[in-house]
């Protein structure tokens, strides 16, 4: 079977050699149609980079959190799990070491305290974030003391960064905000002293600050679950890391169903997906018309080579040439007028696609570049073989139905 295939391919681009130009414009509707296709997706996936790369700019949907899962759904009710998993710096460095995807972690904890205002003593309600060091997600800077550092984290310092709302609460009216550095807060039964101030933010809704995780850690009093975030390089990288994180954490607690809850903001990345696809749907259906009139050309092509070649063919047959081996060659040269003309309309595509991309790059803010992919020359490969299949189906049995002594007489 293979023999006889390649065989026939060789045959069939022997003939296509002998009328190579004959071919060529025979298949020109083919070739527009396939250079449409192969500028369409790559445009198409060059504004879906864009809008991947644009969503991941103004939300978090590269970052993921690990929650220790602390409750179970046990008899109706909601109960405490008697083992948890722990979420350490140890344990998220060796899944990250294991994890195939480019990623950073950062360790936090949360929680909603009631502090006492040390000039009033009045009571006042902040939330405090315990992070681990150095800060590595995007924050406020600081704009009056300093920042948190890796040594405060090594050393046990008892220090926090504070919001401006937060700042103003603990200086006295007519005060500035730096007259907040030096103030201390008790948080968790320990004095915080305050070393730096955040630059104001339009969305403080709430008194806050920071503080090194390792402070915390130390604190036995205090009621709190470590967290994680984890920050994926690519937003592609996000499903199936989530994925990965979840099986890591289940095959080092076995004991434990779902130990931790790992939770991605990545429906607007889905809603994306869906959209391009509908829209390359929609398109290639309307541009499958423009490849179905090249397909006719491709029809018409081995019509006429079967007329000019009868002759030929019947005295194939009569020496011996069965009509199958007649039909695999025909419907070999039909995939390979096909292969061909979609070769040159790939290459018609990419020249139409590069100054395409440069004018779309002119009416919208960002740069734009049209994207090549792998599933991009697999679509053009599928549409070849099933072009030269379909079209050179009807010319192929006609060929191999050909009575040999008729077309003898046709000489």
């Amino acid at each position: 079977m293979v023999t006889t295939l390649r065989l026939a391919f060789a045959e069939a681009i022997d003939n296509l050699r002998n009328n190579f130009f004959h071919t060529v414009l025979s298949v020109m509707g083919m070739i527009v149609g396939v250079a449409a296709l192969v500028t369409m997706l790559s445009i198409i996936d060059g504004l879906e980079l864009l809008a991947r790369r644009s969503i991941a700019d103004r939300s978090s949907v590269t970052t993921v959190n690990v929650l220790q899962r602390t409750t179970q759904s046990l008899d109706g009710l909601v109960v405490p799990m008697a083992t948890t998993a722990s979420i350490t710096s140890e344990n998220m460095r060796a899944m990250l070491d294991e994890l195939p995807y480019a990623a950073t972690f950062q360790l936090y904890a949360t929680n909603d305290v009631t502090v006492t205002d040390p000039h009033t003593g009045v009571p006042m309600g902040m939330r405090y974030a315990a992070l681990s060091l150095p800060i590595l997600r995007d924050v406020a800077p600081v704009v009056i003391g300093r920042d948190l550092t890796e040594s405060d984290e090594v050393n046990f310092a008892p220090v926090i960064v504070v919001n401006s709302s937060l700042a103003r609460r603990l200086t006295q009216e007519g005060e500035l905000a730096q007259a907040a550095l030096g103030r201390f807060i008790n948080i968790e039964g320990q004095d915080m002293e305050v070393v730096g101030v955040r630059e104001p933010q339009e969305n403080e809704y709430y008194l806050q600050a920071e503080m090194p995780l390792s402070v915390l850690s130390r604190n036995t009093d205090a009621d709190y679950s470590t967290k994680a975030y984890i920050d994926f390089e690519r937003v592609e990288d996000v499903r199936p890391g989530q994925t990965f994180i979840e099986d890591w954490f289940q095959g080092q607690y076995p004991q434990i169903t779902e130990p931790v809850e790992v939770k991605a903001n990545i429906s607007a990345v889905e809603d994306l997906e869906e959209g391009f696809l509908l829209f390359r749907v929609v398109m290639g259906l309307l541009i499958g018309i423009a490849v179905a009139v090249g397909g006719l050309g491709l029809m018409n092509v081995l019509l006429m080579s079967i007329t000019n070649r009868t002759p030929e063919i019947g005295i194939r047959k009569a020496t011996g040439a069965t009509p199958r081996r007649i039909l695999l060659q025909f419907l070999a040269e039909s995939v390979a007028i096909s292969c061909i003309g979609c070769v040159f309309g790939l290459i018609l595509g990419a020249l139409l696609a590069i100054p395409s991309a440069a004018i779309i790059s002119q009416f919208i803010d960002g740069e734009f570049e049209a994207v090549f992919t792998i599933r991009t020359l697999a679509i053009i490969s599928v549409v070849a073989i099933i072009s030269g299949i379909a079209f050179g189906t009807y010319p192929a049995r006609r060929a191999a139905r050909l009575d040999p002594v008729a077309a003898i007489q046709r000489s």
